[in-house]
C-alpha cells in the first residue's frame, strides 16, 4: 500500500517525479511542454495530491494521464476557449452545480438531458463542454476534498441520444473523466431512464472499474426520483430532478463561461 504523505512533502515528491520523467526523455513534445509548465505550480500539484488522498504516485499518474489524454489521445475535446456548446447549455439552464452541498460536503453536478439535442450538438461537442466545465470545477476546494456526485435526468432520452453512446465514446468518457481528473466520483446517478439505457451501461460494464459499478444508479421512469430523494433533499434540488427550486435558485453557473 502506498504511504500517504503530508501536503508539503507530497508536492515536493510529485515535482521530483515530473523531473525524473522529463530527464528520462519520455512523453510527446506537447506532454513534456505541459508538464514543464506546471512543475512549479504548487497550487495545481496540491489539487492533484489532495484529490488522490495525498497518495503521491496516484496523484502523479493522474496528472500525467491528464496531459496524455489532452495532448495525445483526445485533443479535439480540450478547448483553449469556451466552446459554443457551453453557451447553448447555459441558455437552457439545466446544467450546473447545486448551490448546496450534500450532507458529506460533496458538490453535486446536475444535467438535464432534455437540454441536449444531438441534432444540434454532437456527443463530441457535449464532451468538449464537460472537459471545460470540469477544468473549472477542479479549482473548487469541496469538489477536490469531499468528492462529486453526478446526477442526470434522462427523461425524454430517445434513440437519437442512445445511438451517440458508442463503445469508443464511452471509453473516451472513462479514460478522461475517471483516470485523468483527481476527483472522487462518489456517485453516478441516472434517473427516468428508458430500458435501453441499461443496455448501454451493460455494454460498458466489463470496462468499468469496480468503484464505478458500486456507485452507479440507473433508475427507470416508473420510480421517478424516489431513490434520489433518499440521498438528496428535494429542498435543494431543481424541479427537473423532482425538487422544489427553479434552476437559478438551485444551481450555480459560475463554472460555465459568462453568457454572450
Amino acid at each position: 500500500m502506498e504511504i500517504i504523505k503530508n501536503e508539503q512533502d507530497g508536492v515536493a515528491e510529485i515535482r521530483g517525479l515530473i523531473k525524473e520523467f522529463l530527464n528520462g526523455g519520455e512523453g510527446s513534445p506537447k506532454v513534456r511542454e505541459y508538464l514543464s509548465s506546471v512543475i512549479d505550480d504548487d497550487s495545481l500539484l496540491l489539487i492533484y495530491l489532495k484529490g488522490r488522498k495525498c497518495r503521491v504516485k496516484h496523484a502523479w499518474e493522474t496528472l500525467k494521464r491528464k496531459a496524455e489524454v489532452r495532448f495525445n489521445e483526445y485533443p479535439e475535446v480540450f478547448p483553449e476557449t469556451p466552446p459554443e456548446s457551453c453557451y447553448q447549455l447555459q441558455k437552457k439552464g439545466g446544467t450546473g452545480v447545486l448551490k448546496e452541498r450534500d450532507e458529506f460536503g460533496r458538490r453535486v453536478i446536475c444535467f438535464n438531458t432534455v437540454d441536449w439535442d444531438p441534432d444540434e450538438m454532437s456527443i463530441q461537442q457535449l464532451t468538449t463542454t464537460l472537459t471545460f466545465f470540469m477544468d473549472k470545477i477542479l479549482m473548487d476546494e469541496d469538489a477536490i476534498t469531499n468528492g462529486i456526485l453526478m446526477v442526470q435526468n434522462c427523461d425524454q432520452v430517445g434513440w437519437k441520444h442512445a445511438k451517440e453512446y458508442t463503445l469508443p465514446v464511452m471509453l473516451r468518457f472513462l479514460n478522461i473523466f475517471w483516470y485523468a481528473y483527481p476527483f472522487k466520483f462518489e456517485g453516478l446517478y441516472y434517473f427516468n431512464c428508458p430500458s435501453y439505457v441499461r443496455y448501454i451501461f451493460n455494454m460498458m460494464k466489463p470496462f468499468l472499474p469496480k468503484k464505478i459499478k458500486e456507485r452507479l444508479i440507473i433508475s427507470t421512469k416508473d420510480k421517478k426520483f424516489d431513490l434520489l430523494h433518499t440521498k438528496l433533499s428535494p429542498k435543494i434540488l431543481p424541479k427537473f430532478l423532482g425538487g422544489d427550486l427553479g434552476n437559478h435558485d438551485a444551481l450555480e453557473f459560475e463554472f460555465l463561461p459568462p453568457m454572450k
